[in-house]
């Protein structure tokens, strides 16, 4: 057991999650302490952090980084940085440099890798250039269906497999909860810049109990879907029918999301898809026999048993297919999911795989012509890598955007959703987080109802 003290801090939660990277969870401590080194604290395997007790918060975590990279002889590649959003402060220092400039201080204040800060400064140099508006004068809003007709090894997320009739007793609730919100928001006048439905699988209802939920919507808020950025997830093949997305691009979704994870069948079967990948093939078809504008495809690096070639083979043909927009995830083993369940260190192992096999999808992405334009972290992904959302210019997400910026209320309508508002005076993010299980949602109804009174106090 390794413990570090952390001269003249107030917390060491930042300290926690920076030794996390190097460490297994039960092999470090991590200590706030404030003033000279006491011999009989530095024990075996103690070290005293921060001697000459620096009040910079960042000089301190490069001289911890630098004793846990001499300790274990890694260098992770993101350096200091240990949050979910790597490019706020790159935009941040933006605002005051340009894109180079802040390249170079990303690697030295953060002692990250030049390739990593060249990926950041790629993400800034697009969303600099093809987003506009000022996001809190606008809001988004997330409605969850949480229901899959199986559930992903890797998933913790509030997905349910549930018969059919629990679906209609669902959106029963959930079109109550709609109304009540749009009713709100016309007499706040709320004005949504992106809607976002997601899950789960939102194509596990059929195409009746699609068009209701999205008539509510467009009704309740007053809006139609042509006249902003409106995604369905389409994600499981396996739910996909030419029926249900003929009624999604009638009621005028442009966009929606097929999600293969990986092209190879062994590996689908592994992670607990009843699908193949023929079947992905045949949702695109369908896809673009029915005219959408902008399909959103996701991969994963790091699925069990997948090399880096499996990787390619994947990316590929996806580029094949011609996803307009294609989210490359490192894999996160969250608790809760079956595969943290079966190994708990998953995510420490493979680092060097699936780093190789995002080095791969940034060459042969960029070679297509798509460019990054959002980036995202999570806990327990192998190598404490990253998540990449790729576009063909023009085709990126606002939605992604937005969320990822944390400057714009998002309106969380359903189970598992997880609302936010925005105080622009005071850069402040209220969280107003609906429960996730969906049978729990429909008996505290009511709750859920009044929730959403929390968004316009």
């Amino acid at each position: 057991m390794y413990r570090f003290y952390i001269n003249n801090i107030d917390d060491d939660y930042h300290f926690m999650e920076l030794a996390r990277v190097f460490l297994p969870d039960d092999g470090f401590e991590t200590i706030a302490y404030s003033g000279k080194p006491v011999a009989h604290l530095l024990g075996t395997d103690s070290y005293f952090v921060n001697e000459k007790g620096s009040n910079d918060r960042e000089e301190v975590k490069r001289e911890f980084y630098e004793l846990l990279s001499g300790i274990t002889g890694m260098r992770p590649p993101w350096g200091t940085l240990t949050g979910v959003r790597p490019l706020k402060p790159a935009l941040e220092i933006c605002k005051e440099s340009s894109v180079s400039d802040m390249e170079r201080i990303m690697t030295e204040r953060y002692l990250m890798s030049s390739r990593k800060a060249s990926l950041l400064a790629d993400i800034a140099d697009y969303q600099l250039s093809h987003v506009t508006g000022i996001p809190w004068e606008k809001a988004s809003m997330y409605i969850g269906i949480p229901f899959c007709p199986t559930r992903c090894a890797y998933c913790s997320f509030a997905s349910n497999v549930a018969p059919a009739e629990e679906h209609g007793i669902y959106l029963e609730n959930l079109l109550k909860e709609v109304s009540y919100a749009g009713r709100l928001a016309g007499e706040n006048g709320t004005q949504l810049e992106s809607i976002y439905i997601g899950g789960g699988t939102p194509t596990t209802l059929d195409s009746l109990q699609l068009e209701m939920l999205i008539n509510r919507v467009s009704g309740a808020f007053g809006i139609d879907p042509y006249s902003l950025e409106f995604t369905v997830e389409a994600g499981r093949p396996d739910t996909i029918t030419k029926e249900k997305l003929e009624t999604l691009k009638r009621l005028g979704i442009t966009r929606i999301s097929i999600n293969p994870q990986s092209m190879k069948d062994k590996t689908l079967k592994l992670i607990g898809r009843d699908h193949k990948a023929d079947d992905i093939r045949k949702g695109f078809h369908i896809a673009r026999e029915t005219g959408f504008e902008v399909i959103n495809a996701d991969l994963i690096a790091g699925l069990p048993e997948e090399d880096a070639d499996d990787f390619e083979s994947s990316l590929r043909e996806i580029i094949y297919l011609g996803a307009e927009n294609i989210t490359i995830h490192t894999l996160s083993v969250k608790r809760g999911s079956r595969l943290r369940e079966s190994d708990p260190a998953y995510f420490r192992h493979n680092t060097e795989t699936v780093s190789t096999m995002l080095d791969l999808s940034r060459e042969m992405l960029s070679s297509a012509g798509y460019r990054p334009y959002y980036i995202y972290r999570q806990k327990h992904q192998i190598g404490a890598l990253e998540n990449v959302g790729w576009c063909l210019p023009g085709k990126h997400s606002i939605y992604n955007i937005r969320i990822m910026e944390d400057k714009q209320t998002v309106i969380g309508l359903g189970a598992g959703a997880v609302g936010k508002v925005y105080h622009p005076g005071e850069d402040r993010l209220e969280r107003i987080a609906n429960v996730s299980n969906y049978k729990i949602y429909s008996e505290r109804f009511d709750e859920m109802i009044s929730r959403k009174d929390e968004y316009y106090k």
